[in-house]
């Protein structure tokens, strides 16, 4: 049986290829890795450098046949498609740690290790795909997500079911309730994504009720349903599906932007979000460091709260910025332009500065080494679930989780060397390695946060006391 399903996979494969080149295709170059829970993911490109990333998630069956055929249509669209098994991926989920499975991480973890594999000059948020489970896959992933974290959702037969035993983490927005027959987990829609989800559907599916999937789609704000005249669950017929699947396709992709950068001469080339305040009350200026999932979850979050308080906030969006190799002194000087511009142009006189995981770990690194005149103007440092070590840039081991360690810079020696800004450092109770346990509470202000590395999505706790800090934290005179 082996034997024969190796021989027909073949056959099946060859002819796709030869399908695609006939209609004037490129070839398709197929490789494969092996990558944390989800074991062997097989990648199809047509060019050295595709401009699209696609994760695409198997049926039941496993990565074979039919959705090796979905995934080399989309590696034609100029498209880097990693495939893998569902099935794989979901027995891993059972036996990881934690309470729930987070699956929106784990895939933009996935994504970033093969674009820095790939060597691609800057990160590129992918396109999610999925068929059958893998269908239902992706619509957790999205309603797990923060903004800017996909480009968008395909889903082919979906159902709105998975089978597994573990919860998956609640995200952004995420709701689910036990399954039929208390076997694994339904989820619940009603929710706005964050990144566009269209659904496409076949009128005579036997497995996915063309009814329930329309009345599912129907209830999530902005999502869109792509009815399949003709299509059953297999996808059987190419020409029935094939054209409304290269159209779905587009609409959520979109051409991939260029990550944002500042245009002024002076931030030319730096990836920084801007937040204006709500009401131009006020003499503070917050800077906000992301962390590795760039400007996404908590640290968007931070900066829209302080910027209704009357504080406007400029961001660095980290995933971007290390993407290549930095320096502790290089970092410094790109903050100091950062502070000297929007000094300047919001009026500003006091700076609160804001790291989060990688961004708090460079932090203490890039406020040691500003300038005497800007740094009498930093109130408050704080770091959000800062780590003992770190590298100015992002490796393929970051993403590994083998146990190596290619951080170059002990962060405990440059937080002790700050001297006049108030230090705080927050950690959840279950980091049990944050480098706030190291810190001398008498000197520092060490914040104990329910939950790991996330706080358990208190932020308007963290918000309102970095505020009250700097409310408290006058500016140092000149010396």
């Amino acid at each position: 049986m082996k034997s024969y399903t190796a021989v027909l996979l073949a056959l099946v494969l060859a002819s796709v290829s030869t399908a695609g080149r006939a209609a004037g295709h490129p070839a398709i170059a197929v490789s494969s890795l092996e990558f944390g829970p989800f074991g062997t993911v097989t990648l199809y490109q047509t060019a050295p450098h595709p401009r699209r990333i696609v994760l695409f998630a198997s049926g039941d069956g496993g990565w074979k046949l039919g959705v090796v055929d979905m995934a080399r249509a989309l590696a034609t669209q100029d498209a880097l498609v990693a495939g893998f098994n569902t099935v794989h991926y979901l027995h891993a989920l059972e036996h990881g740690a934690g309470p729930c499975a987070y699956a929106a991480a784990d895939l933009e973890n996935l994504s970033q290790y093969l674009q820095k594999r790939a060597g691609r000059a800057h990160y590129t948020q992918p396109v999610l795909a999925g068929y059958s489970s893998g269908a239902t896959l992706v619509y957790v992933a999205l309603a797990q997500a923060p903004p800017n974290t996909f480009r968008g959702g395909l889903s082919l037969g979906f159902g709105p079911e998975l089978p597994v035993t573990k919860p998956f983490c609640r995200g952004a927005g995420l709701r689910s309730t036990p399954g039929s027959k208390h076997k694994g987990y339904r989820f619940i829609p009603g929710r706005a994504l964050a990144a566009p989800w269209a659904v496409l559907q076949g009128t005579i599916d036997k497995v996915a009720s063309p009814a329930a999937t329309e009345s599912f789609v129907a209830k999530v704000p902005g999502a869109r349903l792509i009815v399949l005249q003709k299509v059953g669950h297999g996808y059987s017929v190419p020409r029935h599906w094939i054209p409304q699947f290269y159209a779905a396709f587009q609409s959520v992709a979109q051409v991939p932007v260029a990550p944002r950068t500042a245009t002024d001469a002076d931030l030319k080339g730096l990836p920084l979000v801007e937040v204006p305040a709500a009401k131009d009350t006020g003499d503070t200026l917050g800077v906000v460091i992301s962390g590795d999932g760039g400007w996404a979850g908590i640290d968007r979050q931070l900066a829209e709260q302080l910027a209704a308080e009357g504080i406007p906030v400029v961001g660095l969006d980290s995933l971007q910025y290390f993407w290549n190799r930095r320096t502790p002194d290089g970092a410094a000087l790109d903050l100091a332009r950062i502070l000297n511009h929007y000094l300047t142009r919001w009026h500003r006189q006091k700076v609160i500065l804001i790291g989060y995981s990688r961004g708090a770990d460079v932090l203490p690194f890039m406020t040691d080494r500003l300038p005497p005149e800007l740094l009498r103007r930093i109130t408050v440092v704080a770091l959000l679930g800062p780590s003992p070590t770190v590298d100015f840039e992002f490796h393929l081991t970051d993403w590994l989780h083998n146990g190596s360690d290619t951080a170059h810079y002990a962060v405990l020696p440059q937080v002790e060397k700050l001297h006049g800004p108030r230090v705080l450092c927050f950690y959840g109770v279950a980091e049990r390695d944050s480098l706030c346990r190291k810190l001398d509470p008498a000197r520092y202000g060490i914040v104990e946060m329910p939950g790991g590395h996330h706080f358990d999505g208190r932020y308007r706790a963290i918000a309102d006391r970095i505020l009250a800090t700097a409310q408290a934290t006058p500016v140092r005179s000149a010396d």
